[in-house]
């Protein structure tokens, strides 16, 4: 930055008493006058306050504004952000939790290894950690789908909402090279408690994205419609019925007889969108179908009727 760019800017600085150590409820009345600035003037201004304001409070307004214009010139000093401060990590956590998730928003590929640097990094706040994994799903990038991938595979990480928000972003992502490592997650045999629940039913909904064939898709979701936890039950039902496959009607119709009412509910819904109104009508005729399954589908037609019903 030219000098006297860079004494102008100063000069703007003070006037909203950016960097000066005035309080921050101050100086965030006066930042929120730039939406009355040209765009790109703002941006400018915004990325200088960044790189020169240190109250967490400040700071962080400062971040979600340039976050909500989503321009690359910003990656620099969000990259900054979130790899600085890492002696008053507790103070700043907002503020570089924010940056993360601006970074992913911004696409710009420069912020592809801070990121993975800040997520593999075990002595960092997991939950910018988790940030940082996120947005590397955000962002696009191959380079990031094996460092994500050795997060899943990795028995020494400890947490298991890391591997969640890697799992979101293998989905985010669609490589199939994530495919091993998110069947071997739907093969755990771990006791289902909700954050291991939780965790497959990400992998079950990144499976549902991936860029793979129906066959593979399918195999690997037929295998967690009878697991444990009704909620991966359900997500496997939605994402089978999502993959268009032929066998995927006779899959899902067992389970509308399942012993938990959500699941059974989200079944005779995944073979409505599949098959339509006659297929739903020929399920009432079944003697042993489930109250809850007549309800769903009375509401559906009830629904469907309403819809037909010219205005007056």
């Amino acid at each position: 930055m030219h000098e006297k760019n860079r004494k102008n800017l100063r000069e703007v600085a003070d006037k909203f008493f950016v960097g000066t150590g005035e309080s921050s409820d101050i100086v965030i009345e006066n930042l929120k006058k730039l939406k009355n600035f040209d765009k790109l003037e703002a941006i400018t201004l915004l990325n200088y306050f960044a790189s020169i304001e240190k109250n967490p409070k400040t700071l962080y307004f400062i971040v979600k504004e340039i976050a909500k214009h989503k321009d690359k010139s910003s990656a620099w000093v969000l990259i900054e952000i979130l790899t600085g401060f890492k002696s008053e990590a507790d103070q700043y956590l907002k503020v570089r939790c924010t940056a993360a998730n601006a970074l992913g928003v911004i696409k710009d590929e420069s912020a592809t290894i801070p990121l993975m640097y800040i997520m593999n990094d075990r002595e960092e706040n997991y939950r910018v950690r988790l940030c940082a994994a996120e947005s590397l799903g955000k962002l696009g990038s191959g380079q990031a789908v094996m460092p994500l991938i050795r997060i899943l595979s990795d028995d020494e990480e400890k947490s298991v909402y890391l591997k969640e928000s890697a799992t979101k972003a293998l989905g985010m992502l669609g490589d199939e090279r994530a495919v091993e490592p998110l069947i071997n997650i739907l093969d755990m045999k771990k006791e289902i408690v909700g954050k291991f629940s939780f965790l497959k039913e990400k992998a079950v909904e990144a499976l549902g994205r991936l860029n793979i064939n129906k066959d593979k898709r399918v195999e690997a979701l037929k295998k967690v419609l009878y697991d444990k936890s009704p909620h991966v039950r359900a997500s496997a039902i939605e994402a089978l019925s999502e993959t268009q496959h032929d066998g995927v009607v006779d899959l899902i119709e067992p389970l509308v007889y399942d012993d938990n009412e959500s699941v059974a509910k989200t079944a005779i819904c995944a073979l409505y969108n599949l098959e339509g109104e006659e297929y739903i009508l020929k399920l009432l005729t079944k003697e042993n179908l489930p109250t809850v399954c007549r309800v769903e589908i009375e509401e559906i037609l009830e629904e469907n009727e309403n819809d037909e019903e010219p205005e007056e």
